[in-house]
């Protein structure tokens, strides 16, 4: 059969694998309703009265899969125990077995994170709440557990005290969903270890032995790569990353670049890996004249052991899985269609595990396969025909340079067609969860993935000789910082490429839009109308790549008009040098004093272009908002700056931005006219707050809503319960960031509002625009 009829074979799973996805999906968004059961038979009719071939077995398909998806969701034991504990807040004696590796936050860190497979829970104070768990909810369940010290080891049998908790939900937008992530892992509760009482291991072993000999061999892989390259890590991070998936290690912001070039997936070992692991292998195995099917029965093994040792990820089983078919095939000569067993595999994966479905590593691996199988091979013809040899002219007139550069641009034409196909099929799921549309990407993948080809082989040949002498190891590695430094540099080049990549987000407001991003003590503001963006201060440093960027890049910034700093101090301007690394920054607005903060020291003498703002400055942000900065002339350079926000003109809405009011800041406000501060809502941070003299500046200002940061971690970080009911009885509305997360303000000339990250149903007005005062 021709390649240019791929599409009119017959494909049986396929039928099979969009049955199984439909159920799945009618049975998360209906959940266990007569919705669903109308939904299934709505469908499952008009397959039985097609009397079609199949049909039947596509009906069956799909409720089978609808009532398996319910029971993994709705009425798994997991979400049974959670729902008791939300019923039971009291702390537990806990035993259970480590089922996967500990993993701390950075190498320093005494807290780690693990799954643990629950075996016994017995109520410290109650003996009744521990008899009815037992005829509400089977055990064993899945768990997770935060645990502090010496953290335990894959199979070990554990024993602590805990009070458990609903793992913590995305605050601010764009963030990470992780409790969405850990549930469709099947993990709806988490127990963090008091570090007062840690924990015990009572035994080891009891875990699958594969799984930990997978585990203990990894270790060992990256020992043996880490060889002669321990002054280079970012060399380092790249091996370990293309050849065993681990990036856990990795420099902050090495991974950056390779995003931006749609090259990501060098490090997420998927089919790319396997599949050159499998070609690898196979060379080898075929040049050493070993028979067929000896080859395919070590080929096979090898396979899924590289599976387990990189974590089982979701790409890696489908390219495993495929290349079993495959080389089964190839041991019998039978050929399977390439479409055909590609949803083959993906109906395995879906049967052991539906929530895999809304696995990002899933879609992208069979969307991206998908388009290469069906793509590729037409995009390779047109490019080759671009120049190709005239069909009249007899091959054997061509020269030998001639055939040397028609042979050149048919490799080379495979390649692109592959490039484009699967930039093609990981187009959607980019943006979908990246926000990114990667333009160096298909120039980029055209060296990079030949360039990883040949990082992974040395790879494996340093991993097979360091078994026998570490010397040989060694050699191999430095070949491999060769090789490795080179394609770090072809990414990086591409990464500078002008236009090389853009964020893509929803259409902004037609009026300005100011989120206040929950930090926990740390202050950024990001304020947006249409396609410009500005920062109100720019977060600490850690605070920069987990919450303020990807709030950015999933709205759509590609470049920031100003960044305003309020205070020098790491709170405030910590992360502004990682948000310089990512977008473009026109303007720098910080207050006349540098303050004592290392970090502003290094700021304000690093040469960056800085705007030194003083009292009555009047500084635009982005159209139609404009900070006016109300400081009372003193002569004396501030290292904060008291703030008012203005949205639209003299009756828009006001946003007061003020310090912790210190006596200092208190001097400083006594000496500003009431009018200047006149806002209808106040930013402050109310905890440690002296409350009198703090009420008396409200009172000034009568705003209708204060919102204040929280920071649990500082014993002054937090609003005395008071505050509410006080501030409920001069008619102004609290609202608590540890409570909502983050809070956007929509400055609808016909109605301004705010609503809260974690409750966007209950939003609060701040009435008509609002008249001077």
């Amino acid at each position: 059969m021709k390649r240019g009829s791929i599409l009119k074979q017959r494909f049986p799973f396929a039928g099979l694998l969009l049955a199984s996805i439909v159920g799945i999906l009618l049975s998360s968004w209906l959940g266990a309703t007569w919705m669903l059961l109308a939904a299934v038979g709505a469908l499952s009719v008009p397959l039985l009265l097609l009397r079609r071939q199949g049909a039947i077995c596509w009906a069956l398909t799909l409720g089978l899969f609808a009532l398996m998806q319910l029971w993994s969701w709705g009425e798994s034991p997991a979400r049974k125990l959670a729902v008791w504990l939300d019923e039971h807040p009291e702390e537990f004696q806990i035993v259970g077995v480590v089922s996967g590796e500990a993993k701390a936050k950075s190498s320093s860190s005494e807290v780690s994170t693990f799954p643990l497979r629950l075996e016994e829970l017995r109520s410290i104070h109650s003996l009744d709440s521990s008899e009815s768990l037992e005829s509400a909810v089977s055990l064993p369940v899945l768990v997770q557990v935060r645990w502090s010290g010496v953290p335990p080891q894959y199979g070990d049998r554990v024993s602590f005290r805990a009070l458990p908790a609903r793992p913590p939900p995305a605050r601010n937008p764009g963030a990470m969903d992780y409790r969405g992530w850990l549930e469709r892992h099947g993990i709806y509760t988490q127990f963090r270890v008091d570090p007062a009482e840690p924990g015990v291991i009572l035994s080891s072993g009891h875990g699958n032995p594969l799984m930990g000999w997978a585990i203990e061999a990894r270790r060992r892989m990256e020992a043996i790569l880490a060889v002669d390259l321990g002054g280079a890590p970012e060399v380092l991070s790249a091996i370990k990353g293309i050849t065993l998936g681990v990036t856990d290690d990795s420099p902050e912001g090495f991974t950056d670049d390779f995003r931006f070039t749609g090259t990501m997936h060098l490090f997420s070992v998927s089919g790319l890996h396997v599949g050159m692991l499998a070609v690898i292998i196979w060379f080898v195995l075929r040049a050493a004249r070993l028979p067929r099917v000896w080859a395919v029965a070590v080929t096979i093994p090898a396979l899924f052991f590289y599976v387990a040792v990189t974590g089982l990820k979701a790409g890696s089983i489908r390219s495993a899985t495929m290349a079993t078919v495959l080389l089964i095939g190839l041991a019998l000569f039978r050929k399977s269609p390439m479409i055909n067993t590609l949803a083959a595999s993906a109906f395995l994966q879906l049967a052991f595990d539906t929530n895999v479905l809304f696995s990002a590593g899933w879609q992208f691996s069979y969307t991206v396969v998908l388009a290469i199988l069906v793509a590729a091979a037409p995009i390779e013809r047109w490019i080759t025909s671009r120049h190709a040899p005239d069909p009249f002219i007899p091959p054997r007139l061509l020269t030998g340079r001639e055939r040397l550069g028609f042979d050149a641009w048919r490799h080379l034409a495979g390649l692109a067609g592959v490039s484009a196909a699967a930039w093609i099929g990981s187009l959607i799921p980019t943006i979908a969860y990246f926000h990114l549309i990667s333009l160096s990407a298909f120039g980029a993948n055209l060296l990079a993935v030949p360039l990883a080809f040949v990082v992974l082989s040395l790879g494996a040949l340093a991993l097979l000789s360091g078994s026998v002498s570490l010397w040989m190891a060694g050699a191999f590695n430095n070949a491999n910082w060769l090789v490795t430094k080179l394609l770090l540099l072809v990414v990086q080049v591409s990464a500078l490429l002008p236009g090389g990549h853009w964020f893509i987000g929803a259409p902004g407001k037609p009026y300005p839009v100011m989120t206040i991003l929950d930090l926990r003590g740390a202050s950024c503001a990001v304020i947006r109308h249409g396609r410009e963006f500005a920062l109100v201060d720019a977060g600490r440093k850690r605070d920069v790549l987990g919450t303020v960027l990807p709030c950015l890049e999933s709205s759509g910034a590609n470049s920031l008009r100003a960044i305003l700093i309020t205070k020098s101090d790491a709170a405030h301007l910590g992360g502004l040098d990682q948000v310089k690394r990512e977008l473009e920054i026109r303007r720098i607005g910080v207050p006349p004093g540098e303050g004592r903060s290392p970090v502003a020291k290094s700021l304000f003498h690093s040469g960056v272009p800085l705007t030194h703002l003083h009292a009555g400055d009047s500084w635009p942000l982005v159209a139609e908002v404009t900070a006016e900065i109300v400081d009372p002339p003193t002569g004396v350079a501030a290292d904060s700056l008291i703030v008012r926000i203005r949205f639209g003109g003299t009756s828009g809405v006001r946003v007061l931005i003020l310090p912790r009011l210190d006596p200092l800041t208190l001097k400083r406000l006594a000496m500003i006219p009431d009018e200047a501060l006149s806002s209808e809502v106040i930013l402050l941070p109310l905890g440690g707050s002296e409350m009198s003299s703090s009420l008396q500046v409200i009172r000034r200002v009568a705003p209708h809503l204060i919102i204040s940061t929280v920071d649990g971690l500082n014993r002054n970080g937090a609003p005395s319960s008071e505050w509410k009911g006080i501030l409920a009885g001069e008619g102004i509305t609290l609202i608590r960031q540890d409570e909502t997360g983050a809070v956007t303000l929509e400055a609808d000339p016909l109605g301004p509002k705010v609503l809260s990250f974690l409750q966007p149903e209950h939003p609060i007005s701040l009435g008509g625009a609002a008249e001077p005062r």
